[in-house]
């Protein structure tokens, strides 16, 4: 995992670490409590700004199955898109856990 992708796991999109206008990559890792609809919300944010996450990877976690852990990744998408899609996914009914990562592409300067 790269500086600016650590930076972000804890702190999800600060606000201060992308101009909007950057493309940027964004991952998502979700743990929430397994129903049935919870996918369908997962992915709704993505598909109200016209977005097809580049990889969608959902597993159950826990001895009884009772958690899912879903991974969901963008690649070449405006920073302002990726962290719209994370405050949303933030709100979803049964997450328990957010953790985002954004990286720009290797050659880019950080904003300053």
């Amino acid at each position: 995992m790269t500086t600016a992708m650590q930076a972000h796991v804890a702190a999800g999109f600060s606000g201060a670490a992308a101009p909007s206008h950057a493309v940027v990559s964004a991952r998502f890792l979700v743990t929430a409590e397994a129903d049935p609809g919870l996918l369908p919300r997962l992915l709704e944010p993505f598909s109200k700004l016209g977005l097809v996450p580049s990889r969608v990877h959902a597993s159950r976690e826990s001895g009884d199955g009772s958690m899912i852990s879903v991974d969901l990744r963008m690649t070449q998408v405006d920073a302002r898109q990726a962290e719209l899609v994370e405050n949303s996914l933030r709100r979803v009914l049964g997450v328990s856990q957010l953790l985002a990562a954004v990286e720009r592409p290797a050659g880019t300067a950080p904003a300053s």
